[in-house]
């Protein structure tokens, strides 16, 4: 039975980071057209303090041995989002954490 509460553990996360990344995607679209300055000036706030939170796991070694791998993993899949939703290349934050 842990394997398979595991697995659906597994599943559900999955789930739930596909529903936020699409609902990120559609809030974007809808705040560019809205009104595209104050988009980015948010869409750079938002970049930024992803790219903070990667340096602070990295240099505190919140996830210890691992946090660098695991910052560049969650940094890179970030930048994909932000790179789709914001329609331009964010801070590369899976590269500057290192």
């Amino acid at each position: 039975m842990g394997g398979d509460a595991r697995t659906e553990e597994q599943a559900a996360e999955r789930l739930a980071h596909h529903l936020l990344r699409e609902a990120y995607r559609d809030l974007a679209a809808v705040l560019l057209s809205a009104n595209a300055k104050a988009a980015e000036s948010l869409f750079y706030a938002v970049e930024k303090r992803t790219a903070d939170a990667l340096r602070t796991l990295v240099a505190d070694k919140s996830e210890g041995a691992a946090s660098t791998r695991i910052a560049r993993a969650a940094g890179g899949e970030l930048n994909a989002l932000f790179e789709a939703a914001h329609g331009r290349t964010g801070i590369p934050a899976s590269r500057r954490v290192a």
